[in-house]
């Protein structure tokens, strides 16, 4: 969430001014675009005649093509930057009015929008007429820092579609892949790396009981994908199947600390203690039972603990009804993030500073304060994967073909999302070798076939 000093001090002008530095450039591209086909082109034609003098055409053809390309990148670039001018200023100018509105009613308002009166403060006194306006300006400013943070979460998906557009030099495509939910937009961010993050290693069965908890528990996929990334265990980067010597020693590690010299060790591959899955279980105990009808709660810590690290479905299953329970809680608990930090540590002060500071991280300190940056990271990844996960078998393909076409022979090209059920995909570029590539050696005459 964007907080209230950001947007009090945010300039739209500055994007404006980006915005028209772009559009000036996509300008100077269209002339050269313009040049290249219709001038240069031309006078090749008339003057050099036969297969050298139409290669060369076609080669500045081309180039008019890379110009135009970046005409139409660049023009998406504005509308980005005025789009989001636009969002911010309208935003910014009721906040402010807001802010108006609260200093003549005595009002205080923090950083994160909260709205408070003096009379709250020292105790109420009469009726409850001195709520009107806290719950005037309250609405006024929620609004305004919502539209703000949905404004810059569309521009940055935005830019990094348009970042991934510098290696298409096809107009046809570069249109293609600004329209929304374009399968060639995603594989575009797809095909930009992890940023050095790594990857949800687990296998297509726990991806699974993530959908199945989802809908159980009506907490979003994001979310659970995201603890499932944070929470990531050291044997898993060495069998993301969760199978294998490494993996059971792992399991057996964790195992013996819980139930030994540290009862209080994360267990499984959400990295839940004992005492929170025993308390989930109990919450929830017609969700958690044995083949035999016994509850989950009713097994002693050994064989508790020796589930949870043997079965990672019924850890995601675990931590989903976790999260539901902590969200029951409205205080603190108001977005993905918030749950997202809550599940490490679930304090009054973790709560206290969720609600002061919204989803900003830069406001905290220590592990909460870098588990917050981490799902800033990570977020915009995920929410690429599942847009890669929802298309058609046969969009992705076509997207990936597409990607390959425009990248020069020689270079790979993969689309890895964070997590996959089916792996990365790709291939190598099929497009013209970058000037200086040798070619590929020929290789040995066929012997002559032997006999008469």
């Amino acid at each position: 969430m964007v907080s209230v000093p950001e947007l009090d001090t945010a300039s739209p002008r500055k994007w404006r001014d980006a915005a028209d530095d772009a559009v000036a450039a996509a300008k100077q591209c269209d002339g050269l675009a313009s040049y290249a086909r219709d001038e240069v082109a031309e006078t090749l034609r008339t003057c050099w005649v036969g297969d050298t003098g139409k290669a060369a055409r076609s080669r500045f053809v081309r180039h008019a093509d890379d110009y135009e390309a970046a005409a139409v990148a660049l023009r998406a670039l504005a509308r980005v930057y005025d789009d989001l001018a636009d969002d911010i200023a309208d935003a910014q100018r009721d906040l402010h009015g807001a802010l108006d509105y609260a200093r003549r009613h005595d009002l205080k308002v923090d950083d994160s929008g909260r709205v408070q009166s003096a009379q709250s403060v020292m105790g109420p006194r009469g009726g409850g007429e001195h709520l009107e306006p806290v719950k005037h300006a309250r609405d006024i400013i929620s609004a305004a820092l919502s539209k703000a943070t949905r404004a810059d979460i569309e521009a940055a998906r935005a830019l990094r579609t348009i970042e991934g557009l510098t290696g298409i030099g096809d107009p046809k495509l570069v249109r293609d892949a600004l329209k929304d939910d374009s399968p060639l937009g995603i594989a575009l961010r797809l095909s930009g790396g992890l940023d050095g993050l790594h990857r949800i290693n687990v296998p297509p069965t726990v991806l699974a009981a993530v959908d199945r908890a989802a809908l159980e528990t009506g907490m979003s996929r994001k979310l659970l994908l995201a603890v499932l990334w944070q929470e990531q265990q050291w044997h898993q980067n060495h069998s993301p199947s969760l199978r294998g010597p490494v993996t059971e020693f792992g399991r057996l590690f964790n195992w013996s600390l819980a139930v030994g010299p540290k009862p209080d060790k994360s267990l499984g591959i959400t990295h839940i203690k004992l005492e929170t899955a025993r308390r989930t279980i109990a919450n929830h105990p017609q969700a958690f039972r044995l083949t035999d009808g016994r509850s989950l709660n009713d097994v002693s810590d050994a064989e508790l603990a020796a589930e949870i690290e043997a079965n990672p479905e019924l850890d995601v299953r675990l931590s989903a009804y976790h999260l539901m329970d902590l969200k029951e809680n409205p205080y603190g608990s108001r977005s993905d993030k918030d749950l997202f930090v809550l599940y490490a540590a679930d304090t009054s002060e973790v709560r206290e500073l969720n609600e002061q500071y919204g989803i900003e991280s830069d406001q905290r300190g220590g592990d909460i304060k870098a588990r917050g940056e981490n799902w800033d990271k990570i977020e915009p990844h995920i929410e690429d994967a599942m847009a890669w996960e929802a298309l058609g078998e046969e969009e992705r393909v076509s997207a990936t073909r597409q990607l390959e076409s425009h990248t020069p022979a020689g270079h790979s090209v993969s689309v890895a999302p964070i997590y996959s059920t089916g792996g990365p995909i790709g291939g190598s570029g099929t497009d013209e070798p970058e000037p200086g590539t040798p070619s590929p050696s020929p290789g040995p005459s066929p012997a002559p076939p032997k006999g008469g």
